[in-house]
């Protein structure tokens, strides 16, 4: 990474997925040479390299749909003006209920159909070529929408900011401890070595850490790190590699792809959530839960639920547990926008475990509302004071967050 340079007017805090995003975003519309992105570890290396990535436009807010159809649309940039491959995979995503959802089903198909996202209904057989895996008697009804896909999260973060700094945008290791302000307007920011950076633009992409650098200034975030979590099985021949994602919300478990083996996930029933204060710089060994570092537990949890409809779980051996921390908030609306009171400053957070899906429509956000143009979607459900003044550290609150992601059955 290059040094940290005086000519920067605009600090990004975070080179995971939405401050790549915002990158991006800033330098496609001119300004990449005012921007300096600052992260203490590697770009990607947090949250987002853990991320099942799974990039789906069926959601059942319409904001968010603006959201993540704009990310299909910059991933198709990244393609085809940069040449870059994200790891993307365009396999579709099927939705499998039993009887008892249909109406779940029937909702999400109209909802998509009236935002222009095609889906088709299939009979049993139809879905099972898709998911040989899927036991036949666990469902009665499938919608399938052909356009859905997942990719490398990896590969997706840092070609943005390659892509950026091509277009000017600079990238410095520097850990970020406080965002400087003065009545009511941002200066810059404090570095762990005591050195500060002037800036009069600063954007807290910093994750599940953005809390930290944000309550000090009088603007708690609505949001707190809850636990993440999904299993790798071994490579088996009823999993093929242009299989479906595949969605099943009656019991909030998604599936996809993985190189011969499945890639699944539960939302338990009682997510282990996180003080942002006690996360470390490096979430390697990092575990939510010492009793359960390894998610057995979790995953003997929902096996009742799951077994019946992927009964080979009961037979394969599990490769791989990935945890980590994704930003849920009470309302399931993420934290984008501009900070109130503190001219200057904006936040790009609250993932509810679709930062993925949802990044390149935030740094869409971001940069209209930095650039002072029409914002393509109404950025009041997310903005960051909405809450107004609260303890995002208390334990109801946190408790709320983790029964957000409880609570969700989308992608």
């Amino acid at each position: 990474m290059a040094n940290p340079s005086v000519d920067r007017d605009i600090l990004i805090i975070g080179g995971g997925i939405f401050g790549a995003a915002v990158a991006y975003e800033l330098a496609r519309h001119g300004l990449g040479n005012r921007v300096l992105v600052l992260e203490r570890l590697q770009p990607a290396a947090g949250a987002t390299s853990r991320a099942a990535a799974l990039v789906t436009m069926v959601r059942d807010d319409p904001g968010q749909i603006a959201l993540a159809r704009q990310t299909f649309r910059t991933m198709t940039e990244l393609e085809h003006e940069f040449g870059e491959d994200i790891g993307r995979r365009t396999v579709g995503a099927l939705h499998v209920a039993p009887a008892s959802h249909l109406a779940t089903l029937q909702a999400r198909a109209a909802g998509a159909a009236a935002h222009g996202i095609a889906s088709r209904w299939l009979d049993k057989a139809e879905a099972l070529a898709r998911a040989p895996w899927l036991a036949p008697e666990s469902f009665e009804h499938a919608v399938f929408f052909p356009d859905e896909c997942y990719v490398e999260p990896y590969l997706f973060a840092t070609a943005l900011l390659r892509a950026a700094t091509a277009r000017g945008v600079r990238c410095s290791s520097g850990e970020v401890t406080r965002i400087l302000a003065d009545a009511g307007t941002v200066r810059g920011v404090e570095l762990a070595d005591g050195s500060t950076l002037a800036a009069g633009l600063v954007v807290n992409a910093a994750g599940a850490w953005a809390n930290r650098l944000s309550v000090d200034l009088g603007l708690p975030l609505p949001m707190a790190p809850v636990r993440s979590q999904y299993w790798i099985s071994e490579p088996a021949p009823i999993f093929p590699r242009d299989g479906a994602i595949v969605l099943l919300p009656a019991i909030r478990a998604y599936a996809r792809p993985e190189v011969g083996a499945l890639l699944f996930g539960i939302r338990e029933r009682q997510p282990a959530v996180a003080d942002a204060r006690s996360l470390p710089a490096d979430l390697a060994g990092f575990v939510f839960d010492p009793d359960d570092a390894d998610g057995w537990a979790n995953l003997a949890e929902g096996a009742d639920e799951l077994a019946p409809c992927f009964p080979a779980l009961e037979k394969l051996g599990i490769a791989h547990y990935l945890t980590g921390p994704s930003n849920y908030t009470p309302d399931r609306q993420l934290v984008v926008g501009a900070a109130p009171k503190i001219a200057g400053l904006f936040v790009a957070s609250g993932c509810n475990g679709s930062g993925i899906s949802f990044a390149g429509g935030v740094g869409r956000l971001i940069g209209e509302l930095i650039r002072g143009a029409a914002p393509f979607v109404d950025p009041q459900p997310s903005a960051p004071g909405r809450r107004g003044d609260f303890d995002p550290y208390a334990p109801d609150f946190l408790a709320a967050c983790a029964a957000a992601r409880a609570g969700k059955t989308s992608g």
